[in-house]
């Protein structure tokens, strides 16, 4: 008698309510194996509560495959395709580690065969799986966007620390437990002590986190540096509520004034605002003479490897050197460095002698209001995508007329297409995101030719500040290598467009080059 594993999964607890619950799936699994004669070990049932577009991060899933491996059964049973995953890639490695240990995978409500016709289906059942997935999630986005746009707050697995909900959760109140420990967390910054010093002063009177637990789950009193200052920064506190403030695919939509009570003043946060930046300045581990080194932060990286130059001081020597090549096992050509005040001087001379001639820079900028540069890039794309479909379509016409090998290769084939597919609608998105980020950029040349005007005539007398700013406005980029290496550095320069094109042509914007 074959041994059987059976795997019940379910996304969320809510799909109880919906008639696809654990309970009923493995019950119908259950059935399934009696009815084949199977025999199941309760060992080898892996019950889950996971979202099925993910693969390696489903616990039991993966003591399954373990099994499976091992050759400890020898047939799995789940309930339907989108059941064992909604990914046709993670799908196919299932299938590929089952027919490997010679075990079988069935569904209770579908018949799939080993024949190509049988893998076609998997993968486009697989594939319309994915679809179904991606729409719930739009459509779930777009009920969390109404209920934003209504005036009420995004209901989570719990509030904002300091508050508890309302009883219909349409706002939030002030929790009578820990709105006073956020009164205090402000009170105590707004009067100079430090972030660590209340973090332990939380700790020592036994305050519990808003965790609730440490992350060895035995104390839920131990206060950390982190969560006492993301308290301080969240203007929450104030009354300034937005929803999906953190999200990276729609905009914040703010929130009605009084959906959340503030817990402090403005006048008290902003003081409190001003402390922390004090004490960041004035900390021993800061307090480094920053504006010593122009270059610092990103502008200057290393030639061989790409990686931030960082700055390092012996006694009064100030240089930049790649750190990189301090890691095990890394390219030795990275073990360099250039004193700070000889690339300091060269870029700023480099920038200096752009910014006064800013004629030459709003001729550049001139040059590029011309036609979207991301047009004929998405346009051949969409020729691409367009031929792939039609390759695609006609190779499954194909398909219902042959068997055997062709019939093997034609599903490869189709196979291969949908994968060129996939690439070729992420480059879509990306050049559609760059053609959106040039229109932008138009909206911002006046601006741009203004201030190099304004600078060009003060440049004597910038600060550090505003030194910076310049070699931010004109996208400037530093690569440096190796004395014995010519050119020993190169200073790029080129326009804030986000543009391929934004590379300035002009001769005082171009590439310069140093032999030492």
């Amino acid at each position: 008698m074959k041994r059987a594993a059976l795997y019940p999964r379910v996304s969320t607890g809510k799909q109880e309510e919906e008639g696809t619950s654990l309970g009923t799936q493995e019950q119908r699994c259950r059935e399934y194996a009696a009815v084949h004669g199977y025999v199941v070990d309760e060992e080898h049932v892996y019950r889950e509560v996971h979202t099925g577009t993910e693969l390696w991060e489903r616990p039991p899933l993966t003591r399954m495959r373990e099994a499976i491996r091992r050759r400890e059964v020898d047939v799995v049973v789940a309930f339907a395709i989108d059941r064992l995953s909604r990914k046709p890639v993670h799908l196919g490695v299932i299938f590929t580690e089952a027919d490997h240990a010679g075990v079988a995978v069935e569904f209770v409500t579908e018949q799939i065969d080993d024949s190509p016709e049988g893998e076609l289906i998997r993968f486009v059942r697989g594939y319309a799986a994915q679809v179904e997935h991606e729409k719930i999630k739009e459509r779930t986005m777009r009920g969390r966007m109404a209920r934003a746009k209504a005036g009420k707050p995004l209901p989570g697995p719990r509030p904002r620390y300091g508050y508890q909900w309302n009883e219909d959760r349409t706002r939030l109140l002030p929790d009578p437990l820990t709105a006073p420990v956020v009164q205090r967390i402000f009170r105590e910054a707004s009067r100079g002590r430090s972030v660590f010093a209340i973090a332990s002063g939380l700790s020592e009177d036994g305050i519990t986190r808003p965790s609730g637990h440490d992350r060895d789950g035995m104390n839920g009193t131990r206060w950390n540096f982190r969560t006492v200052w993301l308290i301080l920064r969240d203007v929450l506190y104030i009354g300034e509520s937005a929803a999906c403030r953190h999200s990276q695919t729609s905009e914040a939509v703010p929130l009605p004034e009084g959906t959340v009570p503030a817990l402090v003043t403005r006048a008290e946060f902003d003081t409190v605002q001003g402390r922390m930046e004090s004490n960041r300045t004035a900390a021993t581990r800061n307090n480094r003479a920053p504006e010593a080194t122009l270059v610092r932060g990103g502008y200057a990286r290393c030639g061989y490897c790409g990686w931030v130059m960082h700055v390092v001081r012996n006694g009064a020597s100030v240089s930049y050197r790649c750190r990189r090549g301090q890691k095990p096992g890394h390219n030795g050509d990275c073990q360099h460095q250039i004193a700070a005040a000889t690339l300091d001087g060269a870029v700023w001379d480099r920038v200096a002698g752009v910014l006064l001639h800013p004629e030459l820079i709003a001729a550049e900028l001139e040059r590029m209001r011309g036609s979207d540069p991301s047009a004929d890039d998405l346009a051949a794309v969409e020729r691409s995508l367009t031929q792939v479909v039609r390759q695609q379509r006609n190779l499954i016409e194909q398909l219902a007329n042959v068997s055997g090998v062709a019939a093997t290769f034609i599903t490869d084939k189709i196979n291969a297409l949908e994968t060129q597919r996939a690439q070729l609608s992420g480059e879509q998105e990306a050049i559609l995101a760059r053609g959106q980020s040039w229109r932008a950029a138009q909206e911002r040349i006046g601006d741009i030719q203004a201030w190099c005007r304004t600078v060009a005539t003060n440049l004597t007398t910038l600060t550090y500040g505003e030194k910076r700013l310049a070699l931010d406005a004109l996208g400037v980029e530093v690569k440096v290598w190796r004395a014995d290496h010519s050119p020993r550095y190169e200073i790029r320069a080129s326009m804030p467009l986000d543009t391929p094109s934004g590379d300035i042509a002009c001769t005082t914007c171009s590439t310069l080059k140093r032999a030492g």
